[in-house]
């Protein structure tokens, strides 16, 4: 039962986005009612015990998280994005519900062992979840950048304004920043506490690569006030990057976290 959540998170997305495309609006209830179920099928596995938050490991604690966020922008940000806010929110709640499901029954997750450890993993994947956010608004201002520039009356008004979406997407960057930095800090900290040296390899040389691609986007929009098409493509180029990284530590044979 527990992949089910993270499966009506992902379609949900894909049909608000199907949406967006469209304009059917059949799509869009559909996409909230699986966010809905996804929602009560979370709360059923925490009120039986099924997940237990008591077991106290990162991947429990990104469900319980993934829950929160669902049930706020349920219940708050709705309100104000109406039919797009699974566009947005979705994506992440499926990112957070998946590391639950991958875990074997045998091994129970990754425990509370170290504290460094446990701080650097969740401001990752919280300047990283934030990120993906950005990415999202970014491919919208392209997409409404395109619709504005071919003149596409009705698809324009579906969606929030170019103005908007650029003020939210930069916010974004801004917020995780800091979040990218400390936990990017914390990573060579422990490197150095683990194995006696500051560790350097495809992974970290890829997480320093997309801090410097999201510091300098910071500084040039402030500095040269950089057009929304620009900042939104340079973001993408950012969480391309860490992408790419994600993909190295888990899926390539190459060094990545595993100190020995």
């Amino acid at each position: 039962m527990l992949i089910i959540i993270p499966i009506l998170y992902f379609i949900s997305f894909i049909l608000s986005l199907y949406y967006i495309y469209s304009g059917k609006i059949g799509s869009a209830r559909f996409s909230h009612w699986l966010f809905t179920s996804a929602i009560g099928i979370q709360i059923l596995l925490l009120i039986n015990k099924t997940v237990d938050f008591e077991q106290r490991n990162i991947e429990i604690t990104l469900f319980v998280a993934s829950f929160i966020l669902s049930t706020f922008a349920l219940i708050f940000i709705r309100q104000n994005i109406k039919n797009l806010y699974c566009f947005f929110i979705s994506p992440v709640a499926f990112i957070l519900t998946v590391p639950l499901v991958m875990i074997s029954n045998e091994d129970g997750g990754s425990s509370y062992n170290n504290r460094i450890l446990i701080i650097h993993v969740l401001l990752n994947i919280l300047s990283h979840t934030t990120l993906l956010i950005s990415s999202i608004f970014s491919i919208m201002f392209i997409y409404q950048h395109r619709n504005f520039k071919n003149k596409k009356v009705k698809k324009i008004s579906r969606m929030p304004s170019l103005s908007l979406i650029e003020k939210i997407n930069f916010n974004l960057i801004i917020t995780s920043f800091p979040l990218m930095t400390i936990g990017l800090a914390l990573g060579f900290l422990l490197s150095k506490n683990q194995i006696g040296t500051y560790w350097f390899g495809t992974v970290s040389a890829l997480s320093i690569f997309s801090w410097l691609i999201y510091f300098s986007l910071i500084q040039l929009r402030i500095t040269y006030n950089l057009s929304g098409l620009k900042v939104s493509l340079i973001s993408l180029l950012g969480f391309t990057s860490i992408i790419i990284g994600y993909i190295f530590m888990y899926f390539l044979d190459l060094p990545s976290h595993t100190f020995v």
